[in-house]
């Protein structure tokens, strides 16, 4: 287990008092061991992650899904969740390697190099969803708040959420490009695995740049990340999940004698934005307060210890609210549900309902 030494209180909790130390001491032992518990089931938790994901991405790409905007930002979402689990199948990969292989190093610098940049595409990943999952709700409060303009019609079609995706990942970039370069391929030669004696092997630490100044740019850098990444967002999304309430009620007050299928289905994306929003709030805001702050405590190894573990521990839970997306479409929407037995069935019960509807609309015209 990674806890500090209660023995050596000055070093591992510098500037708090003594009885706060040994409390946040004895907090920091218990847990690290649950929080050990919680981040063992990462693996199977990213598997599952990208495979509803992919089951996702298919249901909402279908024709009948694309010609909203929201659906295809939901689309995106999917497959940026799964980007995001990709360098948790590396790390699984990795470690059961011994099934197939009787020797697989996994400190050459091929592997070192793709688990660094599996790394990067998954903060990368993780940033665009959350600005997409902000916009989605954005998006979905403008259409509703404004039913007849013509401007904020168009951004229900889908030419505006590409528009939306580009801008976000173009925007984003930059943050991530620059995250590479925190980290530097240390040489070794003396390898982890006694299969494989000699050559060259690497192992990742944080950079010379980043740690200059007591490590003043990774400090300003990784809080300045998490709060592009998730503080930012989690403070806008509240914000706009209650305008989009308040307008769905008024909405609701003016069509309640003019109810029909459009207005259902209507109903039916809101639902789906406000529930979205909601869950990840839970998990997102944590997360991104946890690891922004946690560089600013580099003086205290225990505290930042703590803050660390509490975002691994909020990362499994943000692969577990990944696949809560396609649940939540299911429930909600409608239109998803009669695509997702669509797709299910291979197309047979859509069909068959067609035919239905067919015979019963032949049925009457021959009664008439």
């Amino acid at each position: 287990m990674m806890y500090s030494d209660c023995r050596d209180l000055e070093r591992f909790y510098s500037g708090f008092r003594k009885s706060t130390a040994k409390s946040l001491c004895e907090f920091e032992k218990s847990f690290v061991t649950f929080s050990f518990y919680i981040t063992g089931y990462v693996y199977e938790v990213s598997i599952l992650s990208i495979l509803i994901n992919i089951l996702h991405l298919f249901i909402l790409t279908r024709k009948s899904m694309r010609t909203s905007s929201i659906n295809i930002l939901m689309a995106a979402v999917a497959l940026f969740d799964i980007f995001a689990s990709l360098v948790h199948i590396q790390l699984f990969l990795e470690q059961y390697s011994y099934l197939i292989f009787k020797c697989f190093p996994t400190d050459t610098y091929g592997l070192v190099l793709t688990r660094t940049l599996l790394i990067v595409v998954k903060d990368f990943s993780r940033r665009c969803s959350t600005w997409l999952i902000v916009f989605i709700a954005l998006i979905r409060t403008l259409i509703i708040r404004n039913p007849l303009s013509p401007k904020h019609i168009l951004l229900g079609k889908p030419k505006a959420s590409l528009i939306v995706i580009a801008g976000i990942c173009a925007a984003n970039l930059p943050i991530s490009i620059f995250k590479f370069f925190e980290i530097q391929f240390v040489f070794v030669t003396i390898s982890k695995h006694h299969c494989a004696p000699e050559g060259s092997y690497y192992f990742i630490a944080s950079s010379e740049l980043f740690l200059r100044d007591n490590g003043f740019l990774a400090k300003y850098f990784n809080f300045f990340n998490s709060f592009m990444s998730d503080m930012i967002p989690c403070i806008l999304l509240p914000i706009v999940t209650c305008l989009l309430v308040m307008d769905l009620l008024k909405t609701r007050k003016k069509c309640r004698a003019r109810i029909s299928a459009k207005n259902n289905n209507s109903r039916g994306k809101t639902g789906l934005v406000f529930c979205v929003a909601i869950m990840f709030f839970i998990v997102e805001f944590p997360f991104g307060l946890s690891v922004g702050s946690a560089w600013l405590f580099m003086s205290s190894p225990g505290v930042q210890n703590i803050l660390n573990f509490f975002g691994y521990m909020f990362t499994v839970l943000i692969s577990v609210n990944a696949c809560t997306h396609l649940i939540v479409c299911l429930i909600v929407s409608s239109q998803y549900r009669s695509t997702a037995i669509s797709v299910l069935s291979c197309g047979y019960i859509s069909q068959r309902a067609k035919v239905e509807r067919r015979t019963q609309a032949f049925s009457s015209t021959q009664t008439t």
